[in-house]
C-alpha cells in the first residue's frame, strides 16, 4: 500500500492567510512527507475559484516541491491536457522530470468544469477528441524523433521537443477516471495507472468500476497486479476518535461550499454523462457531514485510520493519496495529523520499497 499527499487545495483567505503563506505551508507539509516516509505528492490543476484555483500551474508548484525534496515521487493529479497546448505540456513536464531527477508521475485528465472550458475558449463537446489527440502528441514529443503530425486541433512539422524526460520512454502515466465508462476503457487498454475519487459513488459502484478497469487491462495483455490504483481521500488523523470526527467538520463544509461555487454550470451532457447537477451535489454534501463521515473519508484515531485504509484496499486500491489540506484547516493541525500518521500508521502498513510505478 502506497501512501501519498494529494493537493486540490481549497483556498479560504480568512483562514489560510495570504497566498504567499498558503504556498509556504503546502511546501512545508510536502517537505515533512519527504523526510518521513510517504511515497509521493500530487497536484491538481484547476482555475479561477477557491476550489483548486490556487494551483493553476502544476509544473510551477511541482518544481518548487522538487527542489525542497529528495525522494518522494511528484505527480500531476491531473494536468488538464485538453485546456493546454500539448507541446507546452510535453516541454514543461519533461523539464519537471529533469529538475526532480526522474521523479515525475504524469497524471492526465479531461477537466470537467464548464467554466474552465469557456474561459479557455475550448468547446466542451470536443473534450474526448482533444484529449486523445493531446495524449498522442505528448508521447510523440517525448520520443527521440522529431514530431510531424496533422491533427484536427494541432499540427506539427518536424518539431523536436527538448528536454526529453529522464524516465524512458516516458514517466509513469496515470489517468483520472471518475464516472465515464470510456475513460476506464482508455486507461486499461493503454496499460496506464488509475486515479480515482471514491466519494463520487457508492462503494459497490467504485468496486465495479475498478473491476472494469482491470478487465480492460487484462484484455489488452497487461497484468493488473502491476498497475497502481490510486484513490484520493480526505484524511485527518486525530488525537482521539471524537477529535477526528468533530474537528474536520467545518473544513469539510468549506471545501464543498467552494466546490459547489465552481460547478454551478453543468458540464456538457453527451461528453460527461452522470455529471449533471454536480454543483447541487456538492452543496448537499456541504450541509450533510454524514454523507462524508465516516464512510467516505479517512478521519479517525490511528487505529481507525488503519481500518479505513484497509477498507480502500479491499475496494481495490493499491495506493491511497491523502487530501490533508482542505477548507482552510490550520497548517499546524495538518502537520500534527501527519505526525500521527507517520508515528502510528506507517509502521503498520505493508509497503514495498519505493520504486517507479508501472509505465
Amino acid at each position: 500500500m502506497k501512501l501519498s499527499l494529494f493537493y486540490l487545495p481549497t483556498y479560504v483567505p480568512e483562514l489560510n492567510g495570504s497566498m504567499v503563506q498558503f504556498y509556504k505551508d503546502m511546501l512545508e507539509e510536502i517537505e515533512f512527507a519527504d523526510q518521513n516516509g510517504l511515497d509521493g505528492v500530487w497536484f491538481a490543476e484547476h482555475h479561477f475559484f477557491g476550489y483548486g484555483g490556487a494551483t493553476p500551474s502544476v509544473p510551477v508548484l511541482a518544481a518548487a516541491a522538487a527542489q525542497r525534496t529528495q525522494r518522494i515521487r511528484i505527480g500531476s493529479g491531473v494536468a488538464l491536457i485538453v485546456l493546454n497546448d500539448p507541446v507546452r505540456v510535453a516541454e514543461e513536464f519533461a523539464m519537471l522530470d529533469n529538475l526532480s531527477g526522474g521523479r515525475l508521475d504524469f497524471g492526465v485528465g479531461r477537466a470537467f468544469q464548464r467554466v474552465e472550458y469557456d474561459a479557455f475558449s475550448v468547446p466542451m463537446d470536443e473534450s474526448r477528441a482533444r484529449f486523445n489527440e493531446a495524449h498522442d502528441i505528448i508521447l510523440k514529443a517525448w520520443s527521440d524523433e522529431p514530431v510531424t503530425i496533422a491533427g484536427k486541433f494541432r499540427s506539427l512539422r518536424n518539431v523536436n521537443v527538448i528536454p526529453k524526460p529522464v524516465q524512458r520512454p516516458h514517466p509513469p502515466i496515470y489517468v483520472a477516471c471518475i464516472m465515464t465508462p470510456d475513460s476506464f476503457e482508455f486507461t486499461g487498454t493503454h496499460g496506464y495507472n488509475l486515479m480515482y475519487v471514491p466519494y463520487v459513488a457508492k462503494p459497490e459502484e467504485s468496486v465495479a468500476r475498478i473491476r472494469t478497469y482491470r478487465e480492460w487491462l487484462a484484455k489488452a495483455g497487461y497484468d493488473p497486479a502491476t498497475r497502481d490504483v490510486m484513490m484520493c481521500v480526505h484524511a485527518f488523523c486525530g488525537e482521539s476518535a471524537n477529535h477526528a470526527r468533530d474537528y474536520p467538520r467545518p473544513f469539510v463544509r468549506n471545501y464543498f461550499r467552494l466546490a459547489a461555487e465552481a460547478n454551478l454550470v453543468d458540464a456538457e451532457n453527451d461528453q460527461y454523462k452522470g455529471y449533471s447537477g454536480l454543483g447541487k451535489v456538492f452543496a448537499h454534501i456541504q450541509d450533510n457531514y454524514d454523507f462524508m463521515y465516516p464512510n467516505q473519508v479517512i478521519f479517525g484515531n490511528p487505529d481507525q485510520f488503519l481500518e479505513r485504509i484497509a477498507h480502500y484496499e479491499a475496494m481495490g486500491a493499491t495506493h491511497v493519496s491523502l487530501i490533508v489540506n482542505f477548507g482552510g484547516m490550520p497548517h499546524a493541525e495538518i502537520l500534527h495529523s501527519l505526525e500521527r500518521v507517520v508515528k502510528h500508521v506507517l509502521p503498520h502498513l505493508q509497503r514495498e520499497p519505493q520504486t517507479a510505478a508501472a509505465r
